[in-house]
């Protein structure tokens, strides 16, 4: 009997081997997941992989748990051997679902040969509550100047309506700054609506030049199910701006007196550590000076460490002998656009005509006797060393 049962069983495994389906149902869905509230579309192909024709093919479409479809039913009048057709419609997400696996059922009823048969398949549907990181309430303190510290400190606000998990936050040092101590942190979650604070020890390199540079935060972290990975990149602007120190100075002048005309010459040094850009000079009129030529002067850009002489032209008035101060204001932007003015003041003496003879009259006697002295005592020096 035992025997008998097994041949027929090895007869028939050949027809069993070789059964073809008469339907085959395949699917994709253009988005790997679908968030609370959100839509995407899911496309359904039916084939015919048979030698046989099939009649009246009638698709129904059931949705799972906070799923909702735009058609449930579908009809398709039949499929010749070897062909396929594609359906689709749009699935949407309750905006109340929480993350879970859900799916939708396809059942498909058809004819072949007038005798009714069945197919059936899940698609599954991942509804998943996507987190969505910013950067926001940028501080820098202090203001960012070469050479110096700075504390960078900001908020990372997460706008999405599921967790973030997981969350590193790293800094990579640059040409522009260097990062103290650690340059990586970590955050173990960010809820729907919360922030978190997160700062970093900077150090601006002393080379690096006024200007805007980038600060690239890099952000990696999870869905709240800690099944999808995030990565991201964010950038914070670096705006370096130097400081400036202008020093000014009488470099030389004139023998002016009441009622004359003369030159003096002034030297301005940038002893700052940025350059500054479309720089001028205006002298202030003032007493006892009637005349200033020019009033304006246009310097152009000055480098730090460089410095600059203007010749400026002077017409005194009826005044005492006496030192007048002459005020300078400079005016100036930085790298950005930003002005500046500061006032700086030179001292220029007014001579009587009895000094001014004085001078003329001495200064060269004075220096005929000092270069007699000179050459008698060199004269006296090289003999005694012959002797």
């Amino acid at each position: 009997m035992k025997k008998f049962l097994l041949l027929i069983f090895l007869l028939a495994l050949p027809q069993i081997c070789f059964a073809q389906p008469y339907l085959t149902l395949s699917f994709q869905a253009l988005d790997p997941f679908i968030r609370p509230g959100g839509e995407t579309v899911v496309f359904v192909s039916l084939t015919n992989p048979g030698t046989k024709d099939i009649g009246r093919i009638r698709i129904y479409a059931y949705p799972g748990p906070y799923l909702n479809l735009s058609s449930n039913y579908f009809e398709i009048s039949g499929l010749s051997p070897g062909s396929s057709q594609q359906i689709s419609f749009n699935l949407k997400a309750s905006s109340s679902a929480f993350p879970q696996n859900s799916y939708i059922t396809i059942k498909a009823k058809y004819l072949v040969e007038s005798v009714e048969k069945e197919t059936s398949t899940a698609i599954p549907i991942a509804i998943r509550a996507e987190p969505l990181l910013q950067i926001e309430n940028i501080s820098l303190f202090p203001e960012p100047e070469p050479g110096k510290e700075v504390e960078l400190s900001f908020l990372i606000y997460n706008f999405g309506q599921g967790s973030a998990r997981d969350l590193t936050i790293r800094i990579s040092q640059s040409e522009a700054f260097g990062v103290l101590s650690e340059n990586e942190k970590f955050l173990n979650e960010i809820k729907p609506n919360e922030f978190k604070q997160v700062s970093f020890k900077l150090i601006i390199k002393p080379s690096t030049t006024s200007g805007i540079y980038s600060i690239p935060i890099y952000l990696s972290y999870k869905d709240e199910l800690k099944v999808i990975n995030y990565s991201t990149t964010k950038s914070i602007d670096l705006k370096i701006s130097g400081s400036y120190r202008f020093l000014v100075y009488l470099k030389s002048q004139d023998f002016l007196t009441p009622n004359s005309k003369g030159n003096v010459e002034i030297k301005i040094v940038n002893a700052g550590n940025q350059e500054a850009k479309y720089l001028t000079l205006e002298i202030i009129p003032s007493h006892p000076f009637l005349e200033i030529f020019p009033s304006q002067i246009y310097v152009g850009s000055l480098n730090k460490d460089d410095y600059d002489t203007e010749k400026i032209g002077l017409k005194v008035g009826n005044a005492l002998p006496n030192i007048y101060p002459l005020k300078i204001k400079i005016s100036y932007e930085d790298a950005f656009g930003k002005s500046f003015e500061e006032e700086k003041t030179v001292y220029v003496k007014v001579y009587s005509l009895d000094e001014v003879k004085k001078l003329d009259t001495i200064s060269p006697l004075a220096l005929i006797l000092i270069i007699f002295v000179v050459a008698i005592s060199l004269y006296f020096w090289r003999k005694r060393k012959g002797k």
